[in-house]
C-alpha cells in the first residue's frame, strides 16, 4: 500500500512523509479521533499482507496432503518410478503401517481363492528341512504356510514395517510355530540372520529400489543351490496395483544381477511364478 512503500523506501531514494487518504480495515484510531497515522497504517497493511500469505500457504499444504494421502489408492504420494534415477528402482512407495488393518486385506478368505497358497508351497518346497526367507512377509500370508511345510527347517519373514514385524510374530507363538520368526528389514537390506536355501517374494518386487544391486548383493545369503522364487501380478491382471511390473523386466534385472531363470509356472490366474538360481 501507499503507507508500506513510504516507511520503506528502496534505497538512495527519499521517502515522502506523508498521511495516507485510506483506511485500512483494523487500524487503530488515534487517540484524537484522526486518522491512522503512517506508521499505523504501515503496520495495518503489513499484518493483513502476513494473514493473506499464511492463509494461502495453510491452504496449499492441506491440498498437497490430501492429494498425497487419498484413502482411495494407497500408492498416492509415493515416489514413481525411477525417482532415484534408476529404471530398477520401486515403481511407487507407501507405509504398510497398522497391520491389523492390512491384516482384513492380505489374510482375506476368498484370497485362496486366486492366489494358490498350496500349489505355490508344492511347487518350492521339495525337503522338510529347508530354511525359507520370505521378504514382504507382512501379515505371514505365506510365512505361516511354508512354516508347516518344513518342520525340521525353519522360516524366517523379513519387513521393513516394525508392526508387520511384530504382528507375525505374535501370529507365531499363537499358532504354535516355533520354526517361524520374523525380523526387521531395512530397504536395501532384509537382514537375514542366516543363509537360506529359498527367498520367496509374493508382489513385493516391485517395492524394491535399485533392484539389480539389491538381488546382486542377496546372492551371500543363499546357500548353495539356493532360489529365489518372484510372484507379482501380471499386467493384465484386474486385481493388485496399477504400478506392475512385466515379468520380462523381472527376467531382466535378475539376469544382471547374476541369476539364471529355471521355472516357470503357469498355474497362478492372476500372478507370474518365476525361480531363479545363481548364474554359475
Amino acid at each position: 500500500g501507499t503507507g508500506w512503500a513510504a516507511v520503506f523506501p528502496r534505497p538512495g531514494i527519499l521517502a515522502p512523509v506523508r498521511t495516507p487518504t485510506f483506511v485500512l480495515p483494523g487500524a487503530s484510531a488515534r487517540p484524537d479521533g484522526g486518522a491512522p497515522g503512517l506508521i499505523e497504517s504501515a503496520a495495518a497493511c503489513y499484518i493483513a499482507d502476513m494473514r493473506l500469505l499464511l492463509s494461502t500457504a495453510i491452504g496449499l499444504l492441506l491440498a498437497v496432503t490430501a492429494l498425497a494421502h487419498d484413502p482411495a489408492d494407497p500408492d498416492r504420494g509415493g515416489h514413481g518410478h525411477g525417482d532415484h534415477g534408476h529404471d530398477d528402482d520401486a515403481t511407487a512407495h507407501h507405509r504398510f503401517e497398522d497391520a491389523e488393518e492390512w491384516a482384513k486385506r492380505f489374510e482375506a478368505p476368498d484370497r485362496d481363492e486366486w492366489q494358490l497358497p498350496d500349489t505355490v508351497v508344492a511347487a518350492l518346497i521339495d525337503r522338510d528341512d529347508l530354511v525359507v526367507a520370505d521378504i514382504g512377509s507382512a501379515t505371514g500370508y505365506f510365512p505361516v504356510r511354508f512354516a508347516r511345510a518344513v518342520p525340521r527347517g525353519a522360516v524366517l519373514g523379513a519387513d521393513v514395517e516394525p508392526d508387520m514385524v511384530t504382528y507375525l510374530n505374535d501370529r507365531a507363538r499363537e499358532e504354535g510355530l516355533t520354526n517361524l520368526t520374523s525380523v526387521l528389514a531395512a530397504p536395501d537390506d532384509p537382514h537375514l540372520p542366516r543363509a537360506v536355501d529359498l527367498i520367496f517374494l509374493c508382489n513385493t518386487y516391485h517395492h524394491i529400489d535399485d533392484r539389480i544391486d539389491y538381488f546382486a548383493r542377496l546372492q551371500e545369503q543363499l546357500l548353495p543351490g539356493g532360489r529365489v522364487a518372484v510372484v507379482d501380478f501380471r499386467l493384465e491382471s484386474d486385481r493388485g496395483p496399477n504400478h506392475k511390473l512385466a515379468p520380462e523386466i523381472v527376467e531382466k534385472e535378475m539376469a544382471a544381477a547374476g541369476y539364471e531363470l529355471v521355472e516357470r509356472h503357469e498355474s497362478l490366474p492372476e500372478q507370474y511364478f518365476l525361480i531363479f538360481r545363481v548364474l554359475l
